[in-house]
């Protein structure tokens, strides 16, 4: 028996010809050419605002000074170029995103630099974007905020409805604790039930119908056409996805990356703490065990990337560990869904929209 298609989906007017939307993967994971095949896919494509300044191959602005590493710790000039190559690359199909978290600096610039070149939505989290209605103004932008929460959710579209005009979300992103990367739970909760996804998009659901109608996006632990459908059938409107779409051809991460991913084992993927303030899930290496153990190279931060860092309480800078993971050094840290361990084959970026609409072949 042929499994059914998955609906498509409106956002703020543009059509998702397939519900999927890729993650904003940091740093450096989600550049242009990623973003751009998604959302020419029928899908939503999404650029990751921190640190592209420091991996993006695209031609810089005459004058600008590029250094081995951090060259541009804010990168307002190169995600302005990234997210415009993004749209030329989707042709006028899906929607480019852009992810800025609500606690990297410069915030609001890095927003405005997005929407001056051309991105359709701006997906934010690590924070409650309260002002980002206020930010973004009349442009002709989807604001997808992510909330944890019920009572997050609550919060920001009151918020909004009193401060912004009555503006109210364009679709929201609920994401789970299986999610690869930094998590927006407490360590101690992820594995609390009312945490898990299946448990919280329904909560989400309900509290959004109460402010307006506008999809609700699953995210974390989704690998599947399977998973999309039970989510879809949860109350939502697409679906998210992060590791996935590392293992394609368009991803411009170093090969090593890829190749880590297709070795990686159930085992090796794990929680560390994270300078940010936020648990996060990766894969274990030899510089993994090496923190695990207490043994942290010194260094001293200069940029404060995030509002939140507190990276010389942990003797370690996460944002250099995962420059060095996009270009391939073993030294990187290694983000990682927690089925990042079913990864086993590279895919066209079009091929893996295909079988997440319509299923694996022979299942």
């Amino acid at each position: 028996m042929m499994n059914a298609m998955l609906p498509p989906l409106s956002i703020r007017g543009r059509l998702l010809e397939i519900p999927v939307v890729q993650g904003g993967m940091g740093v450096g994971i989600s550049r242009y050419r990623l973003a751009g095949s998604v959302a020419a896919a029928g899908g939503m494509g999404t650029l990751a605002a921190q640190g592209l300044g420091n991996v993006s191959t695209l031609p810089v602005p005459e004058g600008t000074v590029r250094l081995r590493k951090r060259d541009d710790p804010h990168g307002w000039d190169a995600l302005e170029q990234e997210t415009r190559a993004a749209v030329e690359l989707a042709g006028g199909r899906g929607v480019v995103a852009v992810n800025v978290m609500v606690a990297i600096s410069h915030y609001a610039r890095l927003v405005q630099a997005a929407v001056a070149g051309g991105a359709q939505a701006i997906v934010s989290g690590a924070g409650v974007p309260l002002d980002l209605p206020g930010i973004v103004g009349d442009a002709d932008v989807a604001l997808v905020p992510i909330v944890s929460s019920p009572r997050a959710l609550k919060l920001l579209c009151r918020h909004w409805k009193e401060f912004h005009h009555g503006r109210q979300p364009d679709a929201v992103v609920v994401e789970g604790p299986l999610a690869g990367g930094h998590l927006g739970f407490r360590r101690e909760d992820l594995e609390r039930p009312e945490n898990q996804l299946e448990e919280l998009l329904p909560r989400i659901v309900e509290e959004g119908r109460k402010w307006g109608e506008f999809p609700v996006i699953a995210a974390g632990g989704v690998w599947d056409h399977a998973d999309a459908t039970r989510l879809l059938s949860l109350g939502a409107g697409a679906v998210q996805l992060g590791t996935r779409f590392v293992i394609t051809d368009e991803c411009d991460v170093a090969p090593f990356y890829k190749e880590l991913l297709l070795r990686t084992q159930r085992q090796q993927i794990t929680i560390v703490d994270s300078p940010v303030g936020m648990p996060a899930r990766v894969i274990r290496t030899a510089l993994i065990e090496r923190f695990e153990n207490g043994d942290y190279p010194g260094f001293k931060c200069h940029y404060q990337c995030l509002e939140t860092c507190v990276a010389e309480k942990v003797h370690y800078c996460i944002a250099d560990h995962l420059i060095d993971a996009a270009r391939g050094d073993a030294n990187g840290f290694f983000f990682v869904g927690a089925n990042g361990y079913r990864c086993r084959e590279i895919l066209p970026v079009s091929q893996l929209m295909q079988r997440l609409s319509a299923g694996e072949p022979g299942v």
